[in-house]
């Protein structure tokens, strides 16, 4: 029987550096998700002073202490960090041995903070963009996979599962590559994160990926998209800018969007019912990166759950 929990991710309202500096923007945005009925929050690193909830340092720097956070977060009606979005920073490169005890290290902080408010994934991306590390080979994937299988085994020892998070513009992208990522891995510690929204852009199928994968699935972000990547713009030199922000050569103003938004490409309801004939047990973090309004945005994808969703 699938055991499904609903969380919300808190990159939504972090579009630029001016967002949540301020402990009343931080309130305002977990209250929305609350009331929406998100009970779990993803954090999103991030470091320096304009990212008070990047990093464990930064929080206890800003609220004091662990403790006082999660009694911030318990008044704004936020039960608990579900997740932190560990990504990997552009100087880190998974697929480069020698950045791997740096990568080690900067991760065992994250792990004895989700332990301590009760969280269960650090969500990482498993390599570099692919303009970054290009080309891909089997070789690179291997090291990536030592990396992450070094990291997840020290994550477990906090209670936490390390889980690979493959994003459009990263260099593990074919289902290919994502087949052979997972074979170098050991399942004992590392699992995979399937973004829906990502997923699409990078021209594969969502329900095929956990179809095949299901047994390795330990993590959801469900988000909409209406554009695949067309002209491949992910190879593109810096396409973090070229593609992600400036919508490439198709021009597209905005990635993600809500779920059930008329022009969808994710078939959100094919994929619930997979999740729960596989007995899917777990967080699913809502996302709506981009977002010009993230309180709409949130409303609107908590009416989608509970009208649509909640009926599968």
């Amino acid at each position: 029987m699938a055991n499904i929990k609903w969380g919300y991710a808190i990159n939504q309202w972090i579009p630029t550096s001016e967002h949540l500096t301020r402990r009343e923007e931080q309130e305002r945005a977990f209250k929305v998700m609350s009331v929406c009925g998100f009970r779990g929050v993803e954090l999103n690193l991030g470091f320096g002073r304009w990212k008070p909830l990047g990093s464990p340092d930064q929080i206890e720097l800003n609220l004091g202490s662990v403790k006082k956070f999660l009694d911030f977060l318990n008044s704004c009606g936020i039960d608990q960090v579900a997740s932190y979005f560990f990504g990997v920073g552009r100087d880190h490169d998974p697929s480069n041995p020698t950045d791997h005890e740096k990568i080690f290290e900067t991760a065992v902080p994250f792990a004895k903070f989700l332990n301590e408010v009760g969280g269960t994934r650090l969500v990482v991306r498993p390599m570099q963009s692919y303009w970054r590390v290009a080309p891909v080979t089997e070789e690179k994937i291997k090291i990536a996979a030592d990396c992450w299988n070094k990291v997840g085994k020290m994550t477990m020892d906090y209670g936490v599962k390390t889980t690979l998070h493959i994003d459009f513009l990263c260099a593990i992208h074919s289902m290919r590559d994502v087949s052979k990522i997972l074979e170098f891995t050991d399942s004992d510690y590392v699992g995979l994160t399937i973004d829906t929204a990502e997923v699409v852009i990078a021209g594969n199928d969502p329900i095929k990926l956990y179809e095949e994968f299901y047994d390795r699935v330990d993590h959801f972000h469900f988000k909409d998209t209406h554009n695949i990547d067309a002209h491949e713009g992910y190879k593109n030199e810096g396409a973090e800018i070229w593609l992600l922000d400036s919508g490439g050569k198709q021009g597209v103003e905005r990635w993600f969007w809500e779920m059930g938004t008329l022009g969808g490409l994710v078939d959100f309801p094919e994929l619930m019912k997979k999740l729960k004939e596989h007995g899917y047990k777990g967080w699913i973090i809502v996302e709506s990166d981009q977002t010009p309004d993230p309180a709409e945005s949130a409303m609107l994808n908590r009416w989608y759950i509970k009208n649509v969703l909640s009926k599968i």
